[in-house]
């Protein structure tokens, strides 16, 4: 093995103490928005209640200055409705212990359906509509 490494050594293998593109500049971010994607196929009969609940979070995002949920009611395909959730903080946002952003919306979900009990329940009743859905993160090119 000591051999192996000294003829890599010999030969001009050896990894450099500092990499080769180490200067002064700052890595470019790319130039994207984030999403994630939720694919939904509803319980027989539950789509109307639960595009009513989905009106109230429309509401919630309205009252934030948010208009960029894009939710298509699908005609063709397994799912019934996809829904593109924007990633505001990027595709970072998957690291962060807790999302500042949903803290935000959460507070302003329970101010706008009259307390935390009713906004449970109602997060409940929407999950209870949903026969299964898939979960997905995507990206659009802005540039």
């Amino acid at each position: 093995m000591k051999k192996l490494i000294l003829t890599a050594a010999a030969i001009g293998l050896a990894i450099p103490a500092t990499p080769a593109f180490a200067d002064d500049h700052t890595p470019e971010l790319s130039k994207v928005d984030w999403y994630r994607v939720n694919m939904i196929k509803w319980k027989p009969g539950k789509g109307e209640r639960a595009h009513e609940i989905i009106e109230m979070f429309a509401k919630v995002d309205a009252a934030l200055g948010y208009n960029d949920v894009i939710d298509f009611h699908m005609q063709t395909g397994d799912y019934d409705s996809i829904v593109a959730l924007p990633m505001r903080g990027g595709i970072a946002q998957m690291g962060w212990a807790e999302n500042p952003e949903g803290k935000k919306w959460e507070a302003e979900f329970v101010r706008q359906v009259g307390g935390e009990a009713k906004a449970k329940a109602l997060w409940e009743e929407f999950d209870s509509l949903i026969l299964r859905q898939d979960r997905q993160i995507g990206h659009i090119d802005r540039d």
